[in-house]
């Protein structure tokens, strides 16, 4: 389990890299990159410092412990592009450094994915306080009032957005490594957020907003998607160009998470009991899933670069 100590050493270590990531001497897009993603770790971390249950749930701290060993290797990384090399020398290091800051981006925003749906997982079964949530609660909707089905129809709505991806991802021409970590990240945060309708904060009038935005992202997603599918758009769109657009969306996806976490972080605090065992084990077995995927994708690109292919 993740003590307070620990998580102090592991803000410090995010603090750490956003400042450094100011003074490099290469790589600056990549390292400018790498703050803000890191800067979003540290937003969920500060939240976990004020709510001892949270951070010692049994899904909540593996994800934290995570970052202990991930952010001081990124840190390493920024230091090397502070080093000040001649042209000949920073010619020769820029496209190594490179590829290790995306690696190293990517696995920043697998693993904030992972801490942010598992703090959403751990939803407590008291409405928060007015002053927590800071503006005046709604009354509980009984069966049959409007007051939820609008987050409900848009959660629905996120989910068959999801479910087009997947089909689409499935028949790229190009960009099809991009294409299905876009699948697997709509599917992980589609399912999650199915998970809300179990709890109070589906009543919570701020989701509605939150989960638009999330509604947005992943139309465009769909629309990258199916441009990677289609010849005829290769000459509408550069390669290189979608390529980077299909980045972006993956960040963005993570992104849009924030908004949901900080709604719910309202309603973890000070309880060790979840809404119901279902939403616990159903976010265990979610997270647990999604670090598997990323281990045997890792593995793969592995064992397929050791081949030479």
């Amino acid at each position: 389990m993740v003590d307070i100590g620990t998580l102090s050493r592991i803000i410090n270590a995010a603090r750490a890299i956003q400042e450094a990531a100011e003074k490099v001497e290469q790589n600056q897009e990549d390292c400018e990159d790498m703050k803000g993603h890191v800067a979003l770790v540290t937003t969920q971390l500060e939240r976990l410092k004020n709510n001892g249950p949270l951070m010692m749930d049994t899904t909540v701290s593996p994800a934290v412990a995570a970052f202990d060993k991930i952010l001081p290797e990124a840190q390493e990384l920024v230091k090397e592009c502070q080093v000040k090399r001649n042209i000949i020398h920073l010619l020769c290091t820029a496209g190594t450094l490179s590829k290790k800051l995306r690696r190293m981006n990517k696995r920043i925003m697998d693993r904030t994915m992972i801490l942010m749906c598992a703090m959403i997982g751990r939803l407590e079964c008291q409405r928060p306080t007015q002053e927590q949530v800071g503006h005046e609660q709604p009354p509980a909707a009984p069966d049959g009032d409007m007051s939820n089905q609008q987050p409900i129809s848009i959660v629905n709505e996120i989910v068959g957005v999801a479910d087009r991806i997947k089909e689409t991802a499935k028949m790229v021409r190009r960009n099809k490594d991009k294409c299905l970590e876009i699948d697997e990240r709509a599917g992980i945060v589609s399912a999650f957020l199915t998970q809300l309708e179990n709890t109070d904060v589906i009543k919570d009038p701020a989701l509605s907003a939150k989960l638009k935005k999330i509604v947005n992202t992943f139309q465009h997603a769909y629309e990258l998607v199916t441009g990677c599918q289609e010849w005829k758009n290769l000459f509408m769109i550069w390669p290189g160009q979608l390529s980077k657009e299909l980045h972006k969306v993956l960040d963005q996806m993570v992104l849009d998470l924030d908004g949901i976490t900080e709604i719910s972080i309202r309603y973890t605090k000070g309880s060790h009991e979840v809404t119901s065992p279902e939403v616990w084990i159903s976010a265990t077995l979610m997270a647990g899933l999604f670090v598997v995927k990323l281990m045997v994708r890792q593995r793969s690109k592995t064992v397929t670069t050791q081949l030479g292919y």
